[in-house]
């Protein structure tokens, strides 16, 4: 540091010399050369007066031109050059910068050549290798004719200049010597507290953000190192608050459900993790170019199209695929009106809104099926029974039938309120071990009656103390209702086969049985609320259509699952997975 700083200094004094002499230099060497180029100018005055002479000899021309020029005292080359630069007089043979006869090369490329062709009048000024001298050359066209080139040696000028230069050396070196000798006396005072803005200045830049510098006195440096204190302390404050606010940025924008990504010129300001999970694509990082895929593309349109109209727009983008994914999408510019911003987008997944939206409206159409067709042969019936006197045979039968239709409006609306529960039911808290083989044998002598009445035959085959944790009652009603489909969908001396067993943690609960069997079409939907394979037979039979919705739900309940493998024909197995209870005792 010192030695740069008494460098500097005696750099200072040696540039304040040099300046003074480099200012006058160019002033000289101005005036000489106004005064050559004066001199040039008037001659080729006089001589382009009478282009014709030229044009008739301009050999003799250039020879008398210059021996004139020779006796007033002016030492004058005169070259008279063709049109197609090929010189057609010359008052010199061997006077060439190429140290050739002229009339053996041509002048085109000349520089005065080249500016006169432009502006009428060009000049140059270059060194002689055949005469040993430097030359200021003059050119002056004549539009259709030829080019009048005069030169004049300028070694006068070039004398000037280095006795100049020759005296600027040497005020510079007694400069340097004496600027030597005041820069050693000013460094050390000045170097020791730079060196210790510097040293904290490092400090800092390297992530030391509590570093300061330690300088004391009032004097210009003493009031430099405590402004960098107060600056280093508020850039510390700074940075913090940034980083606190960067890290609840980065919180916010994670934790959120939508994807958030701000795109600038195609490529992206930012983005979220959710950001890279709707759009497909783990590697998107800042910096990188949206549009990688038709997903992408359609949203970059989008985001384009916000920044052109210059406020916000909303649209929907539809992601083909199994099964088709629905985004909406909101995109804004930042700081609308100014050139050159960014524009923020908002994705959301709104596939699973819209799929309950479908199942709200199919569900209300259901239940409004499903309630107005007993209600409206409740009030056919008893319309029936107003319209005129029924014997007692007749009067029975509507009673009979009366009273298998609220029976089935009352079983509709316990479903109803089982599933509605269910549904809400985050957990059960009633519940307990239960014993699956003794809900099992329970449930299956409940429904033996049904089942003889069906000719169907009831098998079950367990393995002892299956215990999961489950309400007793559920766990029936989830059994009653695998049990009595099959025993509704079967066939004439068919089979119902319920078996039960233990595996890798869980316990298995299959129903096979040997009806009907459900066509593979209807196998995604099979637990849908209200969905029937055959409608007219579920009707028949007195199905609700809500049974397997039950099973389903109390199974995710219990965080189970059920599932289904069927055969037109052959038959069905049902198959419930639900997690074994911690301990082995069942309950009393």
């Amino acid at each position: 540091m010192k030695r740069r700083l008494m460098l500097f200094n005696v750099s200072v004094v040696v540039a304040g010399l040099a300046a003074a002499f480099l200012l006058a230099l160019p002033l000289v060497r101005g005036l000489m050369y106004e005064e050559f180029t004066r001199r040039l100018d008037t001659s080729l005055a006089l001589m382009t007066s009478s282009p014709q002479t030229i044009r008739e000899n301009p050999q003799s021309f250039a020879l008398l031109e210059s021996q004139a020029l020779q006796q007033s005292g002016q030492q004058m080359r005169v070259s008279i050059i063709g049109l197609d630069g090929n010189v057609l007089g010359d008052s010199t043979v061997d006077g060439s910068e190429e140290g050739e006869n002229p009339f053996n090369s041509n002048h085109l490329d000349r520089p005065e050549i080249q500016q006169a062709l432009k502006d009428g009048h060009g000049y140059h000024s270059r060194y002689s290798q055949s005469v040993g001298e430097t030359f200021l050359y003059a050119a002056t066209y004549i539009p259709g004719y030829f080019f009048v080139r005069a030169a004049l040696p300028i070694t006068e000028l070039e004398d000037v200049m280095n006795r100049i230069l020759l005296f600027l050396l040497a005020s510079m070196v007694l400069g340097t010597a004496a600027a030597c000798l005041i820069a050693m006396a000013n460094s050390r005072r000045i170097t020791r507290p730079l060196m210790a803005l510097t040293s904290a200045a490092v400090k800092i830049s390297g992530g030391d953000l509590g570093s300061r510098a330690t300088v004391n006195g009032k004097h210009e440096l003493g009031e430099l190192a405590r402004a960098f204190n107060q600056m280093a302390d508020t850039t510390q404050k700074t940075i913090e608050e940034l980083h606190r606010k960067h890290r609840q940025l980065q919180g916010v924008l994670q934790g959120m459900d939508d994807g958030v990504l701000a795109v600038s010129k195609g490529s992206l300001l930012l983005l979220n993790d959710r950001a890279r999970e709707l759009l497909e694509d783990p590697t998107l990082t800042e910096g990188s170019p949206l549009g990688g895929n038709l997903l992408q593309n359609r949203l970059l349109d989008l985001i384009r199209s916000a920044k052109r109209q210059g406020g916000p727009i909303r649209d929907t983008i539809l992601c083909p695929g199994t099964p088709e994914r629905i985004l909406n999408v909101y995109a804004a510019p930042l700081n609308a009106g100014k050139s050159g911003e960014g524009t923020l987008a908002v994705i959301s997944d709104v596939t699973e809104m819209r799929r309950l939206q479908q199942l709200r409206s199919e569900f209300v159409a259901n239940v409004t099926h499903e309630l107005k067709t007993p209600l409206t042969s409740i009030r056919g019936f008893i319309e029936l029974l107003k319209s005129g006197d029924r014997d007692e045979e007749t009067r029975r039968y509507f009673y009979d039938v009366l009273d298998i239709e609220a029976e089935r409006l009352h079983h509709l609306i316990d479903d109803m309120l089982v599933l509605s529960q269910i549904e809400n039911a985050k957990e059960d808290v009633s519940a307990v071990p239960c014993n699956v083989e003794q809900s099992l044998q329970s449930t299956i002598e409940q429904l033996r009656p049904m089942a003889e009445k069906s000719r169907v035959t009831l098998e079950l085959s367990s393995e002892h103390d299956i215990l999961v944790p489950c309400s007793p009652t559920r766990l029936q009603q989830m059994f009653r209702n695998l049990i009595e489909n099959a025993i509704k969908y079967n066939k004439q001396n068919g089979r119902v086969t319920v078996t039960a067993l233990r595996q890798r943690g869980m316990a298995v609960i299959r129903v096979a049985d040997t009806g009907i069997g459900i066509p593979p079409e209807h196998l995604d939907r099979l637990f849908e609320r209200f969905y029937r394979v055959d409608t007219s037979r579920s009707r028949e039979i007195g199905g609700t259509g809500l049974g397997l919705s039950i099973v389903k739900h109390l199974a995710g309940l219990y965080n189970g699952d059920v599932s289904v493998e069927s055969t037109p024909d052959i038959g069905s197995v049902f198959t419930v997975h639900l997690p074994l209870a911690a301990n082995n005792k069942p309950a009393s």
